[in-house]
């Protein structure tokens, strides 16, 4: 036999053995490839953070002046009054301000509070800061009405779970930070609690369901068209807090 067939045979021998390595190689590139790809399915999300109050900011409680008759019955009293503030948005205090029903009862305040003073007790020194004071007071959960989930007015439901706000959430007292607290929601034993406290047990057609905050406050929730399947939490509470109501401009005549 020649040196050349013995050279083919050798070839011929070869040959299975490199494709042999060659299957071996593309299958762990695969195995490799599917590996990292499970990996990375199987990391979970990363939740959004959670938003932190900022501050402090500044603007005007309501966008024009306001003129109250004193109870003297001859004193007008024009004011335009600031509001120090911390919130989550530094618009938040602009958004209410666009707000007919919102601006509608700041200024109903404003009129109730002052009317009822005299001049010395919207210039004087001492009586000044009471005043001002009394009129944070009032406007705190006006400015800062109980917003429920993630919705953009404090009217609005939460879009996951359906829940809505009931129809007294707006005298609610309660003044936790949405960022908080949340409401512990379980559709299927119809149970509602605030931060895992008391469990409120629900039919499911209850417009005006309260749920105890442990803090003599409550909330009120509207179930009716809750996700029957929800089982969850959902963020409860306001968006900012008042510091000081400053003055802006004020006349007497």
């Amino acid at each position: 036999m020649s040196d050349a067939k013995k050279d083919e045979k050798k070839d011929e021998k070869a040959a299975p053995q490199g494709k042999g390595k060659l299957l071996a190689i593309g299958g762990g590139i695969t195995a490799l490839a599917l590996a990292f790809v499970a990996a990375t399915f199987a990391v979970p999300a990363k939740e959004a953070p959670l938003p932190t109050l900022a501050g402090p900011f500044v603007g005007p409680i309501t966008p024009s002046k306001v003129q109250v008759n004193l109870n003297d019955g001859r004193t007008y009293l024009v004011l335009q009054l600031n509001l120090l503030h911390d919130a989550y948005s530094p618009d938040y205090l602009t958004q209410r301000a666009e707000d007919a029903v919102c601006q509608a009862e700041i200024r109903d305040a404003l009129v109730t509070i002052a009317s009822a003073k005299s001049r010395s007790d919207v210039t004087d020194k001492v009586n000044k800061p009471v005043f001002l004071e009394e009129v944070r007071h009032a406007i705190e959960p006006l400015v800062f009405p109980v917003h429920l989930g993630d919705g953009a007015t404090p009217t609005a439901g939460d879009s996951a779970s359906k829940l809505a706000p009931g129809a007294s959430m707006s005298g609610s007292g309660f003044r936790g930070m949405h960022s908080e607290h949340v409401l512990r929601v379980d559709a299927l034993q119809k149970l509602i609690s605030l931060d895992g406290g008391t469990e409120v047990r629900f039919k499911g057609d209850e417009q005006d369901l309260e749920v105890p905050c442990g803090d003599g406050t409550s909330l009120w929730l509207d179930v009716r068209e809750l996700d029957p399947a929800f089982q969850g939490d959902v963020h409860v509470g306001v968006m900012g807090r008042t510091r000081r109501v400053l003055w802006n401009e004020v006349l007497l005549q």
